[in-house]
C-alpha cells in the first residue's frame, strides 16, 4: 500500500490552507458537532485533489462535510445517506439548527449497504464518503462491490474508538494481507501540528507544523480538551481488486 510525503507539500497545504480560511467566511453555519474545521479542511484538500464528479456521503448530519465538498468540487452531484433524512419529521428541528441541503443534493434515509450504487453507471471519478462510525473493513468491502475506487474515511482512530478502525483491522495479518491485496494507496492526512489527539487526547500525533499564522487560528484545535483531528484516511483501490471481484460474483 502505497503513502505519501506529506513534508514535500507542507508549503502548497499551507497555502491551501489559507484558502480554506477564506471560503470559510462564507460557511452556511457555525458547527458545533460533527467534522472539525481542521478535518473539513483535510477532506477538502483532498476533494479539491481528486476532482470528482460524483460523491456519495455516508454520514452528513447537518451538511458541513457536504458544503466543504461542494467547495472543493462545485460541479460534483452530491449524494448524502443519513438516518436524518428518514428520521427527521421524529426530531425537534430546534435542536438540529440550520443544515446545508441544497436543492440539487440527492438526499437518502439509507444505509449504503443498502443502496443499489453497483447497477448505476458512475462517472470517473467517483469518490465515497465514510463519516458514519461503521467498521472500516465492511465498509471498504461494500465500497468495492459498489464500484467505488476512490473511497475517504473520517474516525480512524489508532486507539479507542465506536467502531472498528484500520488500525485495529491491521493487527490481524490475515486481514492486512488482503488490504495489501486490494489497496493501492493508503494515505492518512497529517494535522497541521504537533497535537494530542483521539477519544480522550490521549495520543501524540506529529503535525506538519506549518507557520502558525494567526489567520489561521481557527484551524488551530491542539488546546481543546479533544482535538479535532481525526486521522482522516484516503483509500484508492486496485484496478485488480474489481476484476477479482467480478470475477467471483460471476462464479458464485
Amino acid at each position: 500500500m502505497q503513502t505519501r510525503d506529506w513534508t514535500t507539500e507542507a508549503t502548497a497545504i499551507a497555502a491551501r490552507a489559507h484558502e480554506w480560511v477564506d471560503r470559510l467566511r462564507n460557511k452556511p453555519f457555525i458547527n458545533n458537532n460533527g467534522m472539525a474545521l481542521d478535518t473539513a479542511f483535510y477532506l477538502y484538500y483532498w476533494v479539491s485533489e481528486l476532482a470528482p464528479q460524483m460523491i456519495v456521503e455516508s454520514g452528513t448530519w447537518r451538511g458541513f462535510s457536504t458544503w466543504a465538498m461542494r467547495e472543493a468540487a462545485p460541479d460534483a452531484k452530491i449524494v448524502s445517506l443519513d438516518p436524518i433524512f428518514a428520521l427527521g419529521y421524529c426530531l425537534d428541528a430546534t435542536k438540529i439548527g440550520t443544515g446545508y441541503w441544497p436543492a440539487d443534493l440527492e438526499r437518502m434515509g439509507t444505509d449504503f449497504s443498502c443502496c443499489g450504487f453497483e447497477f448505476m453507471v458512475k462517472p470517473k471519478p467517483s469518490l465515497v464518503l465514510f463519516d458514519d462510525h461503521q467498521n472500516k473493513i465492511h465498509r471498504l468491502q461494500q465500497a468495492i462491490q459498489k464500484g467505488f475506487q476512490h473511497i475517504i474515511f473520517d474516525d480512524n482512530l489508532p486507539g479507542e474508538a465506536t467502531h472498528l478502525t484500520f488500525f485495529h483491522y491491521l493487527r490481524d495479518p490475515s486481514i492486512k494481507a488482503w488490504m495489501e491485496q486490494v489497496i493501492e494507496r493508503f494515505e492518512i492526512f497529517p494535522p497541521l501540528w504537533d497535537t494530542q489527539a483521539g477519544m480522550r487526547n490521549e495520543i501524540f500525533v506529529p503535525g506538519l507544523n506549518i507557520p502558525r499564522d494567526p489567520a489561521l487560528a481557527c484551524l488551530d484545535t491542539t488546546g481543546q480538551a479533544r482535538s479535532g483531528y481525526s486521522w482522516l484516511t484516503y483509500v484508492k483501490v486496485k484496478d485488480s481488486a474489481f476484476a477479482a471481484h467480478h470475477h467471483n460474483a460471476a462464479a458464485s
